[in-house]
């Protein structure tokens, strides 16, 4: 038998999603009973983001709303009643704080009256366009109480916790937003290449009207790029370019270069279809 406080509701209040922009206030929601490898969370606070906004409006077209193909077993996810895949309702908010009131007796992993945050992407359960997400094939924490399953909120390998336990000493709001900040700080801390790749293969792509510069400032102290191909549509960017000394092979457009592909692309420019022609290269 799972272990439960006796003062938990038979019943909770919880906005769910039903259809794509339609949103029901369900009062009379069931409080799940965890199963073995299962644990019950009462929700302290959520956030909702942009995320949340596309999921209202995709619903069941939304990758991560999709039925998992992989990483976890069927006849599992069967026995998990917040598995809402496809069609079927489900609730939204993925940036969650609170606290565990009820666990299985197979839980190895966390323990009664626990605090946690959410780390809401199971990466490793694959769907068809994505990976599974708390908020969206599964239930997440715009109700009063949330629904785990130890063998989705830890990985198998090395035993990795998708509920990370918070101390007392935040307070709800401020653990909510630690996804959104955490977000925030790595867009500014991000470990990718800031220069033009020494020894790579550049392309630089120049739009009429469009002064050409900058690239000598892009070059690596390591050393610039071993050969650059120009696609310019006046004299003067394409002598901008041969100002960085590295041999320039010109072209007239993607097409004379179409089975190429290149480690940077400098675009001078702001037109979706020439853009759309370069991606991917």
């Amino acid at each position: 038998m799972p272990r439960m406080p006796s003062s938990l509701p038979a019943t909770q209040h919880a906005v769910q999603l039903v259809g794509p922009g339609q949103l029901r206030l369900n009062t009379a929601k069931p409080v799940p009973v965890p199963g073995p490898h299962q644990l019950l969370v009462r929700v302290e606070a959520t956030g909702l983001c942009f995320s949340d906004l596309k999921l209202l409006k995709q619903f069941s077209s939304h990758p991560r709303k999709g039925p998992i193909l992989e990483g976890l077993s069927q006849e599992v996810l069967a026995q998990i009643p917040g598995y809402v895949p496809g069609e079927q309702p489900t609730v939204l908010g993925h940036e969650a704080v609170g606290r565990i009131v009820a666990i299985g007796p197979k839980m190895a992993h966390h323990a009664l009256g626990e605090r946690v945050m959410v780390q809401a992407d199971y990466r490793r359960l694959r769907t068809a366009g994505a990976n599974a997400a708390f908020g969206y094939n599964f239930e997440g924490a715009l109700q009063e109480y949330a629904l785990f399953d130890e063998r989705v909120v830890v990985e198998a390998d090395t035993g990795e916790r998708y509920l990370i336990p918070v101390g007392d000493g935040l307070s709800a709001s401020a653990v909510a937003l630690v996804e959104p900040w955490a977000c925030v700080e790595n867009s500014y801390a991000t470990a990718e290449r800031q220069t033009i790749k020494p020894g790579g293969r550049l392309l630089v792509v120049a739009e009429a009207g469009r002064e050409v510069a900058g690239l000598a400032g892009s070059l690596s102290p390591g050393g610039g790029p071993a050969a650059v191909t120009a696609i310019a549509a006046e004299p003067n960017q394409l002598r901008a370019v041969k100002a960085l000394g590295i041999p320039v092979t010109t072209a007239r457009n993607a097409d004379d270069h179409s089975d190429e592909s290149f480690d940077d692309i400098g675009y001078f420019g702001s037109s979706k279809e020439c853009f759309d022609a370069f991606n991917g290269k």
